[in-house]
Formats: C-alpha cells, structure tokens, sequence
C-alpha cells in the first residue's frame, strides 16, 4: 500500500462523513457539505485511479503513449523515437478509465452500466462546482449516486485488472468518522 492509497481512503472516509452531515444537517449548511462530499469524493476517486495507473505503469511493453495516459505525462518525439517528458498532459478521467479496462482487461465498459452513467454524472457536477458558469444547487441524491458510482468503478477496476474486488467495497457509504 502506498502512501496515496492510505490518503485517498481518509478523504473518502471524509466524503462519506460529509454526505451523512447533509442528510441530517441544518439546511443551511446542507449545501455545503455537499460540496465539500462531492469534491472530496472525486479527489480520493482520482488519488486511487493514479496509484493503480502508477502500478500499472510499472507492466512491461508499454508504449509511450500508454504511458503517458497512466503517468499523465506529455509523449515528445526525440532524434525519432517517442518519449515521456517530465510535462503534464492531462486526460480526461473517463478517457483515462476506459483505458485501463481496455488495455489491461480487454473489456469495454457498456454505457448501459449503472455505474458508468452515474460516474459520468457525477464527472459532471464536479465540473460544473469546480467550473462554475451557472449557478447550480446538488441534492443528496446526486452526491450519494457520485459516491456510489465511484466504488463501483473502483470494485470493476480491481476485478478486471486484479481478478479481486476493490478491498472497502464492502463499507459502502457508511462512514467511520465522528466530526
């Protein structure tokens, strides 16, 4: 387990935490706490998708533009061979996800996926509270799908890459925390 395996699995305790605070909070304050387990969620959701990219960074045979889309890393061509430069070249999250399942399991995710159509929503929020252009309010509903969506992509992850479920599938959206 890496160090950003463990911080991930704390700020998604914390997303979690957040979402039951909005179930039960004052309306005042719901709003917030929302964005606050939405945002959060998606940040541990991208620190688990970079620490399996990492992982499977490290297979051999993998082209450099393979490994660009992993290690988020630019593909320059030097005296006529390609290479990774030190430069981010970032790719869109589901780009990144539909890549790992077709590179190192062969499987294309269906758009009838549940979880799929409810990542991709949730994708959206996000954006649109880190982007704003027009004001939008989220109801818990939203950010628990979010959540929901990302174990699920998580848990199809590991199955198709690891033959194993993602280990706190199980824990579902209940939190540990107490703030």
């Amino acid at each position: 387990m890496s160090d950003i395996d463990d911080f991930s699995r704390t700020v998604f305790e914390q997303a979690k935490r957040f979402l039951e605070k909005a179930k039960v909070g004052e309306e005042d304050i719901v709003g917030a706490n929302l964005h606050a387990a939405l945002l959060l969620g998606f940040c541990a959701f991208e620190g688990h998708l970079n620490s399996l990219a990492d992982e499977l960074a490290l297979r051999p045979g993998l082209s450099a533009h393979e490994l660009s889309i992993l290690r988020e890393l630019e593909v320059n061509l030097k005296k006529g061979k390609f290479i990774n430069s030190k430069n981010l070249k970032m790719y869109r999250l589901d780009d990144r996800i539909e890549f790992i399942f077709q590179k190192f399991a062969n499987v294309q995710i269906s758009s009838t996926e549940a979880w799929w159509g409810n990542l991709k929503v949730g994708i959206s929020l996000r954006n649109q509270l880190v982007h704003p252009k027009v004001d939008m309010s989220l109801k818990v509903s939203d950010v628990e799908r979010a959540l929901q969506a990302i174990l699920d992509c998580l848990n199809n992850l590991y199955w198709a890459v690891f033959n194993k479920k993602y280990p706190r599938v199980n824990l579902g959206l209940a939190s540990k925390l107490s703030f």
